[in-house]
This record gives structure tokens, sequence and C-alpha cells, in this order.
């Protein structure tokens, strides 16, 4: 299969005829599927680029395949309930699930449970890191938007500005309060340290944040309930989707402004033609396209320029995942496939006393032969003098190493100090 530049994936409450399929957003062919289960909202992760991971909606499990797959893997991956959010590093080092309002943070490498996150006070609902990995937030129905750093929730020695008494009990970097309801999608630009986070809210508003400073930006109120959310990558629009289906695009350099503003005051451009709730939205990655997904099941491709919807992508339920995306080596060509990390089960049980684990692992394993042992040619013939030369060779520096040995042994090592 030829290599494209751009997939976008999806994925369905029901699973009826797959769980996630890829997409050839230009064509709207189905290039790929991964079946088996169906997928929680949002929860859709990728492992490095090796494994998909998603939360199963009404078992404490978590769907897993291998990227050049269509079937799920046997290994079961349970988790402590059932998952309210998702999410996992950007280099597969960190899976993070939240179960109602507790947040549990797992070593990917060893399945070691490494720390449980209680901030909330009622049921996460998002749960996203930075493009670098150094932070996550975590957004839930109590309407807070918690900005965590990963360095301090894993540490077990005290660091840089942390007190030793704060070691093992990391608090977050922000704690942003301005919601009045649940909020229900998060979405954080690249940048890494210097990104902003857009959070939206069932009150009807949507709220800008810096990671840096930890300061409110903007506040933008909308006529209906929201849904979802995303930004271009130099942060110029900022996209929502409201319960009644349309999708409010407002321009963010149109200065002057403060920092609480309205959505009909700005002037947004409304996009209209789903029939339900609009749960999810991706940019593609030159900006020029809008993909979003809604509760009536469909997939609609919006050219951003002109407004219009250029192609309608028909599922079978409620769309839960929805991203455009790089795809990686194996997804579509299952031949590349080269896995860099291994799966292992979850930890069940948390432990503060447990030895740190580190486990190094190889992409394959070679028996080890000896040099002499080598067959070596030269112009397609083998030559046998230089095979016994080198045998000999290899045999004397044994024999001396031999003799170095029992010389350190008798005369340094036995003598008295």
């Amino acid at each position: 299969m030829r290599n494209k530049g751009e997939v976008l994936v999806s994925s369905e409450s029901k699973g009826q005829m797959w769980n996630t399929g890829v997409w050839d957003s230009e064509t709207g062919t189905l290039l790929t599927s991964y079946k088996g289960g169906s997928t929680l909202n949002r929860t859709l992760s990728m492992v490095g680029t090796d494994y998909m991971v998603s939360a199963h909606p009404d078992k404490p499990l978590l769907n897993v395949w291998q990227i050049n797959r269509n079937e799920q893997m046997s290994l079961r991956m349970f988790t402590p309930g059932k998952c309210s959010a998702l999410t996992c590093s950007p280099r597969g080092s960190y899976l993070i699930a939240a179960v109602e309002e507790k947040i549990s943070v797992w070593q990917v490498s060893t399945g070691r449970l490494w720390r449980v996150l209680s901030s909330h006070y009622q049921p996460v609902t998002c749960l996203q890191f930075t493009e670098d990995g150094s932070y996550f937030v975590s957004a839930g129905g109590d309407g807070q938007v918690l900005c965590w750093s990963i360095a301090m929730v894993v540490s077990r020695r005290n660091l840089p500005g942390v007190k030793v008494s704060q070691v093992g009990k990391p608090e977050p970097k922000w704690s942003w309060r301005d919601h009045a309801l649940p909020v229900t999608d998060i979405h954080i630009t690249p940048g890494g340290v210097n990104s902003k986070v857009a959070s939206v809210s069932k009150d009807q508003t949507c709220k800008l944040f810096c990671i840096v400073s930890g300061q409110l930006l903007l506040s933008i109120s909308y006529p209906v309930p929201l849904g979802s959310v995303t930004m271009d990558a130099t942060c110029d629009n900022i996209y929502t989707g409201g319960e009644n289906g349309s999708i409010y695009i407002i321009s963010l350099n149109n200065p002057p402004r403060s920092v609480s503003i309205s959505s009909e005051s700005q002037g947004s451009t409304v996009l209209k033609g789903h029939t339900d709730t609009v749960s999810n939205l991706s940019l593609s990655l030159d900006g020029s396209h809008l993909s979003s997904g809604s509760l009536d099941t469909n997939v609609r491709i919006w050219h951003v320029k002109s407004g219009q919807c250029v192609r309608v992508l028909e599922h079978k339920g409620a769309i839960t995942s929805l991203k455009y995306m790089i795809p990686p080596p194996g997804m579509l060509n299952t031949d590349q496939w080269s896995p860099g990390r291994k799966l292992v089960p979850l930890q069940k049980g948390f432990d503060e006393k447990d030895s740190f684990v580190s486990n190094v692992l190889s992409k394959e394993t070679k028996p080890f032969e000896r040099f002499e042992k080598e067959e070596i040619e030269v112009d397609g013939e083998t030559a046998t003098e230089k095979k016994v030369e080198n045998t000999e060779r290899i045999q004397e520096l044994m024999d001396i190493n031999n003799q170095l040995y029992k010389y350190s042994v008798k005369h340094i090592l036995n003598q008295k100090t």
C-alpha cells in the first residue's frame, strides 16, 4: 500500500463493523480498521508508534492493538475500574487513566503503578499531554482544569524547589477553577512548556490558559453548551462544537478585546450540518481542513476557508475519537512494523515502598558466536589460512589475559595492607 502523508483516525461507540477506522480524508476511503469492542469518548491513544490503546466504555479494561494488526492482542490490561479518561505520553513512557475522580499513572515498560492522584472532586472527563510530554492536563465534572508536571508526579526524591515533606505527595502546578459546570473537552497547543490550554464546558464558555504563567488569557461565551474544542498550530483561530450541532470559528487576531468576550461580538463563523452534539474536532496538519465528529454518527470534513462540507463519512455509532495524524510505520505497511517497546499487564495495587525497576529491552537476540568460527571469504573463496591465523592470535591473547589474572590474584589482591 502506498504511504500516506496524513490519515484521519476515528472510532465509534457501537463497534458493529470495527472499533477504529483509518481513513484517506481526500477520497473518503477506509484504508484499514481495528476490530474488537468499542471505545470510550476521547480515550484512543498511541503508545509510541508501536501500539494503540483505548478504554472500554463498560468494562475495567483497555482495548490493545499492535499497530500492524486488525485484531486485538491477547494481552489483557485491566484498570482499577471503568475508565472515564485515558492518555499516553508522546514517547510511550507513561500511561495515565482516570477512574472516577482518581488518576492512575503507570510506567509502560514495567506496568508499575507509579502514582494515584486525587485532586478532583467529581469524575475526570479529559486527560491530555503536552507535545513534549513534560506536563499533562486533567479536567473533570467539578469544573476544574489541573496542570501536572510529570517529573513531580513520578519523582521519589527531592527536586529543586520542592520541600522534602512534599516528595511523594505531588500537587498540580496550576489549578484553574474558572468553569461553573463540567468540562467536556480540552485542547493543548504545540509548544511544550509554552503551550496554551483551551477548555470548553457545559457552562457555555471556552477558556484559554497559559502553562508558563498560569493566567487566564481569554474567556469566550457562547449561546449553547459546548462539547469539543481545537485550535490551529499558530493559535490564530479557535474552533468549538456545540450541543446544537453547530461549529463556531473565532479569530483571535482582532484586537482590541478584553479577557471576557462573546462569540457574537467577535463575529464568529458558524458551520451547520450536524444534527446532534459535536463531540470531536480535529484540524489537518496544514490547517486547511477541519473534521468534526458528532453523536449523530457522522464525520464531516470541512474546507476551512470556504466553510463548505466537502465529505461525509458515515459510521454506525456516535463518534468517540477523531484525529488527523501521520501514520506510523506498520499502520498501512505491515512489513515495516519494528517495535521498540513491549507492553505488559498493568499493576493493580500501589505501594510507595516498592523499589525502582527499569527493564532494558532489545529488539532482537542473537546467539554469541566466537570470531574464529566465522567463515571469511575473499573474492568468493574461503580464506582458510587467514582463519587459522586469527584463531592462533585469539588463543595467544586469551593466554596472556589468563597470566595477567593469575599475577593480579597472587601479587596484588592477596598482598597485605
